[in-house]
């Protein structure tokens, strides 16, 4: 978890337009106290250097979009496969041993809900609820899993209660494969300092530049202002776990549910 994790999205938005802002506002002031004849001369090379800083500032910003956007991708397979193998394993219940089958389907029952409840909890950012949420829904893997290896004891219809196994291992990759992606697999913080650094520093050149010409524009430095934050914006909030601009279509889980609860009615 980073500090931005913690941030309201709004905050983190009004921050990055107010700071490059306030640079572009050094960057004009300290171009107007340098105007003379031989500081115009140095016009074409910051030209040339604002315009080399904002296309790197762009790249920059198309790469790590590029990789949260992986990052979320890889999160949302995770998801369709982990709602697949919790019905497959509803389904392989009536297959395992009759004594076992009612607690096989209450647990995953359970599961569901509580994927459904740590999703919410994620969206209103209490990440203590969440990392409960996954302890006890790990707990929920370890009980199922003991259930089949009890059912494939013995010299019962071991295929049969096979498919119920390889479900519950499919659950626990997918499991796995949410929290990594969500957790683990973010955009490093360095990276997070390069851009931001790099969205300063142009911001000051392109200052610097207009208050070598003596002239600037309002609309042109809050809309760039605008426009970089919020890619920036973006970018933070496929990276962040509990995402509130994107969000992940929990339909799926909310069907699978109820469709467990209707087939024992």
């Amino acid at each position: 978890m980073t500090i931005l994790d913690y941030m309201p999205l709004g905050l983190v938005f009004i921050i990055a337009v107010l700071a490059q802002v306030l640079f572009i506002e050094i960057g004009f002031r300290y171009g107007l106290a340098r105007q003379g004849k031989q500081y115009k001369a140095q016009m074409a090379q910051v030209r040339a250097i604002m315009g080399a800083s904002l296309g790197l500032l762009a790249f920059m910003l198309a790469f790590t979009f590029s990789m949260a956007q992986q990052n979320y991708d890889e999160r949302t397979r995770a998801y369709m496969m982990e709602v697949s193998a919790i019905d497959l394993a509803f389904r392989g219940a009536d297959l395992i041993k009759k004594d076992a089958r009612a607690d096989a389907k209450e647990l995953l029952r359970k599961f569901a809900k509580l994927r459904l409840a740590t999703t919410q909890a994620a969206k209103n950012a209490d990440m203590e609820a969440v990392i409960n949420m996954v302890r006890e829904s790990e707990e929920i893997h370890d009980d199922l899993w003991s259930i089949a290896e009890i059912s494939m004891e013995g010299s019962g219809d071991g295929e049969d209660t096979g498919i119920f196994a390889q479900s519950v291992l499919a659950m626990i990759n997918a499991h796995d494969a949410r929290l990594q992606n969500a957790l683990f697999n973010r955009i490093s913080p360095v990276i997070w300092l390069t851009l931001f650094a790099m969205a300063l520093m142009s911001m000051l050149v392109m200052g610097y530049q207009a208050g070598l010409t003596g002239t600037r524009s309002s609309l042109a430095t809050w809309v760039l202002a605008i426009t970089f934050s919020s890619v920036m914006i973006l970018i933070t909030d496929l990276d962040r776990p509990n995402m509130t601009l994107f969000q992940m279509n929990q339909q799926l889980m909310i069907e699978l549910d109820g469709r467990m609860e209707g087939i024992e009615k």
